[in-house]
């Protein structure tokens, strides 16, 4: 990954950990001071070995793959069993069989009596 990258993310997820620590301090009253030493680590860590920087904004992209493969599990499981399921339930209760699954007494099939003329094959589809 290009250098100018990996200090941009490393003075992102800084500037996150500053804002959380301020939004901390400001609703809750307390003073959580490992957010902004955490911080400043990250800065100085990014500014002394590119190498360690490197290794570490892999190691968060990595963190941040795997949420994301959890988390659209997770968001796709709420969407279907709080919409899609019940709305195929509801379907099920009150529709008939349209597709004609359930099997009746002899063929699925219907019969039709129609005779076909040299129109019905103009555009067969």
């Amino acid at each position: 990954m290009e250098r100018r990258k990996v200090l941009e993310a490393i003075l992102t997820i800084s500037a996150v950990l500053m804002g959380a620590y301020v939004y901390i301090a400001y609703r809750y009253g307390t003073q959580y001071e490992l957010l902004i030493y955490i911080s400043l680590g990250l800065i100085l860590i990014s500014l002394v070995s590119k190498w360690l920087s490197a290794k570490l904004i892999w190691l968060w992209f990595k963190l941040a793959e795997g949420m994301g493969y959890v988390m659209s599990r997770v968001i796709l499981s709420i969407v279907f069993f709080l919409f899609l399921f019940p709305i195929s339930l509801l379907y099920r209760i009150f529709n008939k069989d349209s597709l004609k699954l359930r099997r009746q007494e002899g063929s699925t099939y219907t019969d039709r009596q129609h005779t076909y003329s040299s129109s019905d094959l103009a555009n067969p589809w």
